[in-house]
Protein backbone atom coordinates (compact mmCIF):
# COMPACT_ATOMS: atom_id res chain seq x y z
CA UNK A 1 0.00 0.00 0.00
CA UNK A 2 2.76 2.63 0.79
CA UNK A 3 4.85 1.49 -2.37
CA UNK A 4 1.44 2.20 -4.24
CA UNK A 5 1.25 5.67 -2.54
CA UNK A 6 4.86 6.53 -3.26
CA UNK A 7 4.01 5.52 -6.60
CA UNK A 8 1.30 7.60 -6.85
CA UNK A 9 3.00 10.78 -5.15
CA UNK A 10 5.99 10.43 -7.52
CA UNK A 11 3.84 10.42 -10.65
CA UNK A 12 1.80 13.60 -9.20
CA UNK A 13 5.12 15.59 -8.97
CA UNK A 14 6.23 14.01 -12.84
CA UNK A 15 3.37 14.97 -14.47
CA UNK A 16 3.58 18.79 -12.77
CA UNK A 17 7.12 19.15 -14.28
CA UNK A 18 6.49 17.30 -17.56
CA UNK A 19 8.40 19.13 -20.56
CA UNK A 20 6.82 19.08 -23.94
CA UNK A 21 9.38 19.31 -26.95
CA UNK A 22 7.89 21.35 -29.81
CA UNK A 23 9.20 23.14 -32.50
CA UNK A 24 8.72 26.99 -33.01
CA UNK A 25 9.31 29.75 -35.89
CA UNK A 26 9.70 33.26 -35.22
CA UNK A 27 7.52 36.17 -36.86
CA UNK A 28 7.16 39.67 -36.50
CA UNK A 29 4.46 40.31 -34.20
CA UNK A 30 2.75 42.77 -36.52
CA UNK A 31 3.93 43.35 -40.12
CA UNK A 32 2.45 45.64 -42.67
CA UNK A 33 3.33 46.04 -46.33
CA UNK A 34 3.00 49.63 -46.70
CA UNK A 35 1.81 51.44 -49.98
CA UNK A 36 0.68 55.24 -50.81
CA UNK A 37 -3.23 55.91 -51.18
CA UNK A 38 -2.73 58.23 -54.04
CA UNK A 39 -0.49 57.30 -57.12
CA UNK A 40 2.32 59.77 -58.43
CA UNK A 41 6.08 59.73 -58.60
CA UNK A 42 8.52 59.48 -55.62
CA UNK A 43 9.88 62.62 -54.81
CA UNK A 44 11.27 62.11 -51.03
CA UNK A 45 12.17 58.63 -49.93
CA UNK A 46 13.50 59.10 -45.60
CA UNK A 47 14.27 55.61 -44.95
CA UNK A 48 15.94 52.28 -46.01
CA UNK A 49 15.85 48.68 -45.21
CA UNK A 50 17.21 48.33 -41.72
CA UNK A 51 15.75 51.75 -40.63
CA UNK A 52 13.88 51.91 -36.97
CA UNK A 53 10.65 53.90 -36.97
CA UNK A 54 8.28 55.48 -35.06
CA UNK A 55 4.45 55.86 -35.31
CA UNK A 56 3.68 58.65 -37.38
CA UNK A 57 7.29 58.95 -39.14
CA UNK A 58 7.16 60.31 -42.84
CA UNK A 59 9.01 57.69 -44.81
CA UNK A 60 8.09 58.61 -48.19
CA UNK A 61 6.30 61.14 -50.13
CA UNK A 62 5.12 61.54 -53.65
CA UNK A 63 5.63 65.16 -56.19
CA UNK A 64 3.11 67.21 -55.01
CA UNK A 65 3.48 70.23 -56.67
CA UNK A 66 0.75 70.05 -59.11
CA UNK A 67 -1.46 69.07 -55.72
CA UNK A 68 -0.15 72.24 -54.06
CA UNK A 69 -1.53 74.25 -57.34
CA UNK A 70 -4.72 72.53 -57.23
CA UNK A 71 -4.86 73.57 -53.29
CA UNK A 72 -4.15 77.55 -54.37
CA UNK A 73 -6.65 77.29 -57.15
CA UNK A 74 -9.15 75.55 -54.49
CA UNK A 75 -8.44 78.75 -51.99
CA UNK A 76 -8.65 81.60 -54.61
CA UNK A 77 -11.99 79.95 -55.89
CA UNK A 78 -13.35 79.93 -52.73
CA UNK A 79 -12.62 83.85 -52.25
CA UNK A 80 -13.71 84.41 -55.23
CA UNK A 81 -17.30 82.31 -54.50
CA UNK A 82 -17.63 83.97 -50.81
CA UNK A 83 -17.25 87.52 -52.55
CA UNK A 84 -20.00 86.64 -55.16
CA UNK A 85 -21.90 85.48 -52.22
CA UNK A 86 -21.75 88.32 -50.17
CA UNK A 87 -23.38 90.57 -53.55
CA UNK A 88 -26.07 88.34 -54.41
CA UNK A 89 -27.15 88.44 -50.62
CA UNK A 90 -27.16 92.17 -50.46
CA UNK A 91 -29.07 92.52 -53.26
CA UNK A 92 -31.63 89.61 -52.13
CA UNK A 93 -31.62 92.33 -49.23
CA UNK A 94 -32.73 95.27 -51.30
CA UNK A 95 -34.86 93.02 -53.58
CA UNK A 96 -36.44 91.82 -50.44
CA UNK A 97 -37.57 95.42 -49.00
CA UNK A 98 -38.95 96.84 -52.24
CA UNK A 99 -40.70 93.24 -53.12
CA UNK A 100 -44.05 94.52 -53.65
CA UNK A 101 -43.22 96.86 -55.98
CA UNK A 102 -40.71 94.02 -58.16
CA UNK A 103 -42.00 92.15 -60.71
CA UNK A 104 -41.95 88.17 -59.16
CA UNK A 105 -39.29 87.30 -62.14
CA UNK A 106 -37.09 89.85 -60.91
CA UNK A 107 -37.04 88.17 -57.62
CA UNK A 108 -37.23 84.43 -58.57
CA UNK A 109 -33.77 85.45 -60.99
CA UNK A 110 -32.09 87.08 -57.76
CA UNK A 111 -33.05 84.57 -55.49
CA UNK A 112 -31.81 82.03 -58.04
CA UNK A 113 -28.79 83.81 -58.33
CA UNK A 114 -27.58 83.85 -54.31
CA UNK A 115 -28.53 80.27 -54.48
CA UNK A 116 -26.17 79.58 -57.06
CA UNK A 117 -23.81 81.55 -55.28
CA UNK A 118 -24.17 79.87 -51.47
CA UNK A 119 -23.65 76.48 -53.79
CA UNK A 120 -20.36 77.75 -55.39
CA UNK A 121 -19.06 78.33 -52.14
CA UNK A 122 -19.77 74.98 -50.96
CA UNK A 123 -17.99 73.72 -54.26
CA UNK A 124 -15.10 75.53 -53.40
CA UNK A 125 -14.62 74.02 -49.86
CA UNK A 126 -15.79 71.03 -51.22
CA UNK A 127 -12.38 71.52 -53.63
CA UNK A 128 -9.87 72.61 -50.90
CA UNK A 129 -10.78 69.13 -49.00
CA UNK A 130 -10.83 67.47 -51.55
CA UNK A 131 -7.16 68.85 -52.43
CA UNK A 132 -6.03 68.93 -49.07
CA UNK A 133 -6.92 64.80 -48.63
CA UNK A 134 -4.95 64.07 -52.17
CA UNK A 135 -1.54 66.11 -50.86
CA UNK A 136 -2.07 63.83 -47.27
CA UNK A 137 -2.27 60.65 -49.67
CA UNK A 138 0.63 61.50 -51.13
CA UNK A 139 3.10 61.08 -47.89
CA UNK A 140 2.96 57.80 -46.81
CA UNK A 141 3.67 57.51 -42.87
CA UNK A 142 4.55 54.49 -40.27
CA UNK A 143 1.40 53.18 -38.64
CA UNK A 144 3.25 51.77 -35.65
CA UNK A 145 7.02 51.62 -34.37
CA UNK A 146 9.27 49.25 -35.91
CA UNK A 147 11.72 48.51 -38.54
CA UNK A 148 12.03 48.48 -42.56
CA UNK A 149 12.05 45.34 -43.44
CA UNK A 150 11.74 45.63 -47.41
CA UNK A 151 11.96 48.74 -49.43
CA UNK A 152 10.37 48.40 -52.93
CA UNK A 153 10.80 52.21 -54.44
CA UNK A 154 13.08 54.63 -55.80
CA UNK A 155 13.63 58.04 -56.51
CA UNK A 156 11.68 59.32 -59.18
CA UNK A 157 9.83 55.53 -59.82
CA UNK A 158 5.74 55.73 -60.31
CA UNK A 159 3.81 54.49 -57.24
CA UNK A 160 0.35 53.67 -56.92
CA UNK A 161 -2.02 52.11 -53.92
CA UNK A 162 -1.27 48.62 -55.53
CA UNK A 163 2.41 48.49 -54.82
CA UNK A 164 3.56 48.35 -51.48
CA UNK A 165 6.32 50.51 -50.68
CA UNK A 166 7.85 49.16 -47.79
CA UNK A 167 7.16 46.39 -45.18
CA UNK A 168 7.01 47.44 -41.87
CA UNK A 169 7.84 44.96 -38.91
CA UNK A 170 7.42 45.35 -35.63
CA UNK A 171 10.37 45.05 -33.11
CA UNK A 172 8.64 42.71 -30.80
CA UNK A 173 8.74 39.13 -32.13
CA UNK A 174 6.06 36.44 -32.12
CA UNK A 175 7.10 33.09 -31.65
CA UNK A 176 4.81 29.96 -33.50
CA UNK A 177 5.12 27.02 -31.26
CA UNK A 178 3.62 23.64 -32.95
CA UNK A 179 2.98 20.97 -30.55
CA UNK A 180 1.68 17.56 -30.62
CA UNK A 181 -1.95 17.12 -30.36
CA UNK A 182 -1.73 14.82 -27.74
CA UNK A 183 -0.94 17.43 -25.46
CA UNK A 184 -3.97 19.99 -26.46
CA UNK A 185 -5.80 19.39 -23.50
CA UNK A 186 -2.48 19.84 -21.34
CA UNK A 187 -0.99 23.29 -22.51
CA UNK A 188 -2.47 26.21 -20.98
CA UNK A 189 -2.08 29.91 -21.46
CA UNK A 190 0.71 30.86 -18.92
CA UNK A 191 2.58 27.71 -19.58
CA UNK A 192 6.36 28.94 -20.20
CA UNK A 193 7.93 27.35 -23.05
CA UNK A 194 12.04 27.24 -23.57
CA UNK A 195 14.54 27.52 -26.29
CA UNK A 196 17.81 28.17 -27.68
CA UNK A 197 18.17 29.69 -30.53
CA UNK A 198 21.52 27.56 -31.25
CA UNK A 199 24.33 25.48 -29.10
CA UNK A 200 25.95 28.38 -28.02
CA UNK A 201 23.43 31.01 -26.84
CA UNK A 202 21.84 31.12 -23.34
CA UNK A 203 18.27 29.87 -22.79
CA UNK A 204 15.15 31.97 -23.20
CA UNK A 205 12.21 31.89 -21.17
CA UNK A 206 8.33 33.11 -22.19
CA UNK A 207 4.55 32.89 -21.46
CA UNK A 208 2.34 31.35 -23.45
CA UNK A 209 0.16 34.17 -24.29
CA UNK A 210 -2.16 32.92 -27.10
CA UNK A 211 -3.25 28.85 -28.08
CA UNK A 212 -4.70 28.23 -31.44
CA UNK A 213 -8.44 26.57 -31.25
CA UNK A 214 -7.49 23.96 -34.08
CA UNK A 215 -5.14 21.07 -35.36
CA UNK A 216 -3.35 21.16 -38.41
CA UNK A 217 -4.50 17.97 -40.22
CA UNK A 218 -1.75 18.23 -42.65
CA UNK A 219 0.71 18.03 -39.00
CA UNK A 220 -1.60 16.67 -36.54
CA UNK A 221 -0.50 19.45 -34.30
CA UNK A 222 -1.60 22.42 -32.40
CA UNK A 223 -0.04 25.65 -32.71
CA UNK A 224 0.59 28.17 -29.65
CA UNK A 225 2.37 31.96 -29.39
CA UNK A 226 4.39 33.76 -27.13
CA UNK A 227 6.30 36.87 -27.74
CA UNK A 228 9.64 38.01 -27.17
CA UNK A 229 12.07 41.18 -28.45
CA UNK A 230 16.01 40.91 -29.73
CA UNK A 231 14.44 37.84 -32.15
CA UNK A 232 14.73 38.22 -35.92
CA UNK A 233 11.78 36.93 -37.99
CA UNK A 234 12.96 33.61 -40.06
CA UNK A 235 14.50 32.11 -36.92
CA UNK A 236 13.45 28.43 -36.34
CA UNK A 237 14.40 25.79 -33.54
CA UNK A 238 13.17 23.72 -30.60
CA UNK A 239 12.52 24.16 -27.28
CA UNK A 240 10.12 22.63 -24.08
CA UNK A 241 6.77 23.99 -22.69
CA UNK A 242 6.59 23.16 -19.00
CA UNK A 243 3.22 22.23 -18.36
CA UNK A 244 1.58 21.46 -15.03
CA UNK A 245 1.62 23.83 -11.42
CA UNK A 246 5.67 23.35 -10.27
CA UNK A 247 6.79 25.68 -13.40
Amino acid sequence: MKKLIILMIFGVFSFASEEIFADFEVYAKQSSKLAFEGSGKVDKIFVDVSSHVKKGDVLAILDQSSLEIALKKAKNDLELAKNASEFAKNTLNKFIQVRDVTSKQEFDEVKYKFDEAILRVQSAQIAILNAQDRLRKAVLKAPFDGVIASKNVELGESASPLQPAFVLNSEEAKILIAIDEKYANLVKVGDTFKFKLDSTSDEKEVKIALIYPEIKRETRKFYAQAYDSGLKPGMFGQGKVIIGKNK
